[in-house]
């Protein structure tokens, strides 16, 4: 007996990773630690930490760039998964978890793509990023299966999070944020992009 095999991927969940180069990370951070200083944050996620309210301009010359770059990259990339080409910036916040401090799962809704851009990470075990799945698939891949995992039976991805990484992925894909093990603060920015009017 001879079986011919047609795989198709429905529904698949693209996550990009990308090294950022070139970038000013210290003036980005500068600016961070200044609105902090000057805005009180929200509670929306977060568990303890600091999270904005949506921030608009001006921003620093190297935050810009990030977010001009950024846009045209995930239209490019994003197009062949999405079908969607006019992404522009919808909000963005920043983020600064020290220690101890972690976000629970959660989704951005209204927006296509989202993601985070990782301008201070000094140590190890800062807090990744965790993707979770959203099917009734925890009822069969219970404890009990005996299995390898595979990108198409886990029930949760975690990317391992560095300075100057960016990670962005659809919006409805639930995430958290692990508990920050570090001794010092943790320090990104995250975005929504939605299509433009």
């Amino acid at each position: 007996m001879k079986f011919q095999v047609y795989e198709r991927l429905w529904w698949s969940t693209p996550v990009w990773e990308c090294p950022v180069s070139n970038i000013d990370n210290k003036s980005i951070k500068d600016y961070c630690l200044k609105v902090r200083e000057e805005k009180p944050g929200v509670v929306i996620s977060n568990r303890g930490g600091w999270h904005s309210k949506d921030l608009i301009l001006p921003i620093p010359l190297a935050l810009e760039q990030l977010f001009n770059d950024l846009t045209v990259f995930a239209n490019d990339v994003g197009f062949r998964y999405t079908g969607i080409n006019n992404l522009t910036l919808g909000n963005w916040w920043i983020n600064i978890n020290g220690p101890y401090d972690y976000n629970m799962p959660h989704d951005h809704q209204n927006s296509i793509l989202s993601g985070t851009y990782y301008i201070s990470v000094p140590e190890e075990n800062m807090g990744n990023l965790v993707l979770h799945r959203e099917d009734k698939s925890e009822f069969f891949l219970t404890s009990k299966v005996k299995r390898k995992e595979t990108m198409a039976n886990n029930l949760a991805v975690t990317c391992s999070i560095k300075e100057s990484m960016l990670i962005f992925f659809p919006s409805w894909v639930k995430h958290s944020v692990e508990r920050n093990e570090g001794t010092q603060e943790r320090i990104s920015i995250a975005f929504n992009l939605v299509p433009q009017e």
